[in-house]
């Protein structure tokens, strides 16, 4: 089985269940083809880089979260500058709006989601965006900003089937992200959301080690359980197991290249 964990943070994995890459990736069953580690502020970005140096199936993704958008700073965005242009690094994020808990002021969430998608988009890698209780707002800053030419992954969905319609009208690639909380039982709104988009714009993700999917719920989650999801994405999508894995692994390689 052919598949990638499109969004995971493995330092906080192993902050959380003690397990090192290494073993974490000698002793998983199944084994996920690739994984993109994504990390959300400065401190972070360092051990990042490291990783997908090291391994050849691990790529990056690099950003300031909403959550740290009062963190940014001249200093932070000319280092944002480098570490996109590396080659390992295949994604810009995640970025965007974080309204479900109180953390950095909406205005200033804007203006660093506005400002990383305008330096990003010559670097033509993928936005990875965090869009969490904040559909007005995403949809007002995505229908504003000039994203010809640009790829979106909406990370983690857990919007209204109303938004995947507005989004996916963009005059951009777009793909959209479903984790572990698809499998939730209370969580009839993200499968109807699901049903709205194409099969040839899914991702699978994990966001390891949050949102472990049923049956593993309470436990650590990693990508080894991409294959949890996808079955309750198959039963969304009305397809057989086998030909969902098969597509959306074909949509990672041409959303992210790998």
């Amino acid at each position: 089985m052919n598949f990638v964990d499109s969004h995971c943070h493995m330092d906080a994995y192993t902050e959380k269940s003690g397990v090192e890459l290494d073993t974490w990736w000698n002793s998983v069953d199944p084994k996920p083809d690739a994984l993109i580690h994504v990390s959300c502020e400065e401190p972070t970005f360092d051990y990042a880089r490291r990783i997908a140096e090291q391994y050849p199936n691990v790529y990056a993704s690099f950003g300031i979260h909403p959550i740290h958008a009062e963190t940014y700073n001249a200093h932070m965005e000319q280092e944002l500058l480098k570490l996109w242009a590396l080659p390992k690094t295949v994604g810009i994020g995640e970025i965007g709006f974080e309204y479900h808990y109180e953390c950095a002021p909406h205005k200033t969430q804007r203006e660093v989601f506005e400002r990383q998608l305008e330096i990003g988009l010559p670097f033509h890698k993928v936005f990875v965006l965090h869009l969490r209780d904040a559909e007005e707002d995403s949809l007002s800053v995505l229908q504003n900003a000039n994203l010809q030419g640009a790829t979106l992954h909406v990370h983690s969905c857990t919007t209204s089937a109303h938004f995947v319609d507005e989004v996916l009208k963009l005059p951009c690639r777009v793909y959209i992200g479903f984790t572990g909380i698809l499998t939730f039982k209370n969580a009839d709104e993200v499968r109807n959301a699901a049903s709205h988009v194409p099969l040839e714009r899914l991702l699978l993700e994990t966001d390891s080690p949050y949102l472990a999917p049923v049956p593993h719920r309470g436990k650590v989650s990693h990508a080894g359980m991409i294959p949890d999801i996808g079955k309750v994405l198959a039963e969304v999508q009305g397809v057989p197991f086998e030909e969902l894995m098969d597509t959306v692994r074909k949509n990672t390689r041409d959303c992210y290249g790998i």
